[in-house]
């Protein structure tokens, strides 16, 4: 299989950018206290819905391959940095130090199985990956709902 590409363009208006992706467009934005308009959600927001955005499809992907009855996930994602790293200081990175995702999972499988979906999708989601990469502490909790 050759390499994917993927090719994002986007347009600015203050804090605000409109990215067109393909067919779809996306508004990023920052809320009203930090100089935005609150029009769409903040970068690091839209990173945490890309993270279990990427998860679901990998999971989904997988669980074809597997033959695995996935019904459905529910996923709560949370995320905190260190805003200092942000404003400037050197010494502090400027991203995610912690993520932390809890997925409820419906299906008729045990959780043994569910496991084994779970460490596919740690080993093989490209998102999840590279927030490893990144040395940010991730967790993920699955759980059958």
């Amino acid at each position: 299989m050759d390499k994917m590409k993927f090719v994002v363009n986007a347009e600015t208006d203050g804090f605000a950018l409109t990215a067109k992706a393909g067919k779809h467009e996306l508004v990023l934005d920052e809320s009203e206290q930090l100089g935005g308009k609150n029009t769409g959600p903040n970068p690091m927001q839209t990173a945490l819905a890309a993270l279990v955005s990427c998860e679901n499809v990998t999971a989904n992907m997988a669980a074809r391959e597997m033959d695995f009855d996935l019904k459905k996930m529910t996923f709560t994602v949370s995320g905190e940095f260190d805003p200092r790293g942000f404003m400037g200081d050197a010494n502090v990175q400027p991203y995610f130090e912690e993520v932390v995702v809890d997925v409820k999972v419906e299906t008729s499988e045990s959780d043994e199985r569910i496991q084994l979906l779970e460490e596919q999708v740690a080993a093989r989601c490209p998102i999840f990956t590279l927030f490893k990469a990144a040395g940010v502490n991730l967790t993920n909790n699955w759980v059958k709902a």
